[in-house]
């Protein structure tokens, strides 16, 4: 992937193409509780050049979403549209009534990706095998009436994906996973498996809930996370590889997401961070840059241990 821009597009294993480059809308969600400025914030993404858009329904910006993108005057098929429904409507066996209310939300007529969000025991109430039968198989449903374009999975840890790919009711197979992928942590199990079976793996950053190795779980909230946290702007071999390539740190962490090959989606308000964060296709990462980052990770989980998730 040396030649790389802010436009390339990758193939999905059904033959999507997929922008390697996405906006998410998470931090709009949290910052903005009206429309109109979640939809002015995505207005200014969109004049920036962004294309895929990555919301989780639970971010409550379909609507600004779906609005911005009209008043744009840029076609529909221009963009790409990943969606999440939230965890309680898989835990309640809601995901075909969740995707009808995410598109009546957007008002469109389907997304370009709906994916399983959360593989967490928890969520499903002990009833794990149900739950691995229906939602996959109802999402499948959802595929083949043409109202997606891809179906995918996110948090999924080699066991879980095991579990839908030896499913007899599995006839189509995800086309993304999405997962942590960060400095410290760089899932690299997780990869090269999604890689061996055709899968696409999107990096997820949760940095600004990163902070030290803490079972059983590993978060610290600091401004709730609004704002970034100062966490890897402290990294002293961060700033030194910036300063040799002439980059800012966050630069430098989304070009060696890309250089791993995994999809990138960045979290910006404001349109300089916006313009700055898509600001590194004019570098590249030496390997020995690549494999000093590579050597600190610690291989730890944001959020929970998979270690503890066994169904």
């Amino acid at each position: 992937m040396g030649n790389m821009t802010f436009d390339t597009k990758i193939k999905l294993n059904n033959g999507v193409e997929m922008p390697l480059v996405g906006y998410s809308t998470e931090i709009v969600g949290r910052m903005a509780f009206h429309d109109q400025t979640r939809k002015e914030i995505i207005a200014e993404a969109i004049e920036a050049g962004y294309r895929r858009f990555e919301i989780v329904e639970s971010d409550d910006c379909q609507r600004a979403l779906g609005d911005a993108i009209r008043e744009s005057g840029i076609a529909r098929e221009e963009f790409f549209l990943s969606c999440k429904p939230q965890i309680a409507d898989i835990r309640d066996f809601r995901y075909y009534y969740a995707f009808e209310e995410i598109l009546a939300q957007l008002q469109m007529d389907f997304v370009d990706l709906y994916s399983v969000y959360w593989p967490q025991e928890k969520v499903f109430y002990g009833y794990p095998e149900e739950w691995q039968r229906k939602a996959w198989v109802r999402f499948q449903d959802i595929y083949k009436e043409g109202r997606v374009r891809a179906i995918g999975l996110c948090h999924f840890q080699i066991p879980h994906i095991e579990k839908i790919l030896n499913d007899p009711d599995t006839k189509i197979m995800p086309a993304v996973n999405q997962d942590q992928f960060l400095p410290l942590y760089s899932n690299k199990k997780v990869r090269q498996y999604c890689s061996e079976k055709g899968i696409i793996f999107g990096a997820l950053n949760e940095e600004d809930e990163t902070r030290i190795l803490k079972k059983p779980r590993y978060r610290e909230f600091e401004n709730l996370g609004l704002h970034p946290s100062g966490f890897y702007e402290k990294s002293t071999l961060l700033k030194e590889i910036g300063e040799s390539v002439g980059k800012s740190i966050p630069q430098v962490i989304n070009r060696w997401i890309l250089q791993h090959g995994a999809l990138l989606n960045i979290k910006a308000v404001g349109r300089e961070q916006m313009e700055e964060e898509k600001d590194i296709f004019d570098f590249i990462l030496s390997e020995a840059d690549m494999a000093k980052i590579d050597a600190v990770n610690l291989d730890f989980r944001v959020g929970y241990d998979p270690e503890h998730i066994d169904f």
